[in-house]
């Protein structure tokens, strides 16, 4: 790709970058990501993911309609048991939820420690069940 590229956007994680390009990739808009210092990049968004000026509008518009979270249940096949599944439904789209006040600052005081003990919330972004785990 030649030096006349244009940036379509910035992404904090360099893995968030590669798939955008590898998304573009297969559609034909050839693209490479950009990465700044690392200090940039975990400041604000140091890696930028670039394209031809002609291709600028065509990504912008594919890499738009993709934004959203990813279904992990598309990649996850259904016997792999190393991730946290939902017992309502079995999906793998769970989201822990952040520890409140108390616990929270007695993980902070204790490094960390009180985190193997203390149980967490999770909440199903298929099926919205919340439970304790």
């Amino acid at each position: 790709m030649s030096s006349d590229t244009s940036a379509v956007r910035s992404f904090k994680s360099e893995t968030e970058a590669h798939l955008a390009r590898s998304k573009l990739e297969s559609v034909g808009i050839k693209a490479i990501v950009h990465r700044f210092s690392r200090y940039r990049a975990i400041a604000s968004g140091g890696f930028i993911l670039k394209v031809h000026p002609k291709d600028l509008k065509r990504a912008r518009a594919l890499l738009s309609k993709i934004d959203g979270e990813v279904d992990m249940d598309e990649y996850v096949s259904s016997d792999d048991d190393t991730y946290l599944r939902c017992p309502k439904c079995d999906s793998v789209n769970v989201n822990t939820q952040p520890l409140t006040g108390g616990k929270r600052w007695l993980a902070i005081l204790l490094i960390g420690i009180p985190l193997m003990f203390i149980k967490r919330s999770y909440t199903c972004r298929k099926c919205s069940h919340t439970w304790i785990g």
